[in-house]
């Protein structure tokens, strides 16, 4: 016992990860208003700094209580919000179904 787990979930970081140093096939040109659209996206998210990210890691794999998961950047919390907020929409919607199934 006395093992406790944290999933870190990261929202976008400033590195070169699908920079010059990435190694991709060729692109088809089917998809090139699908990365016309993400590159539009990344100009507007937030990134985080890796070396900042070092401290909070450490905060956290020293806390008494850590918690089970964490987002690290402003990013992921407000995705997870809006996906969260339309998945209570269709269980709230398909909660007749839901309780037909109960038998009640």
């Amino acid at each position: 016992m006395g093992i406790k787990v944290t999933l870190i979930e990261p929202g976008p970081y400033s590195t070169d990860w699908s920079g010059d140093s990435a190694v991709q096939a060729t692109p088809l040109t089917e998809y090139d208003k699908a990365r016309e659209e993400r590159a539009k996206q990344r100009g507007t998210f937030k990134t985080g700094d890796p070396k900042a990210t070092a401290d909070a890691i450490l905060q956290i794999a020293d806390a008494e209580e850590p918690p089970l998961r964490i987002f690290l950047g402003e990013q992921p919390l407000e995705w997870a919000k809006v996906q969260y907020q339309k998945r209570i929409e269709t269980w709230e919607k398909w909660q007749p179904m839901s309780q037909k199934a109960q038998g009640n």
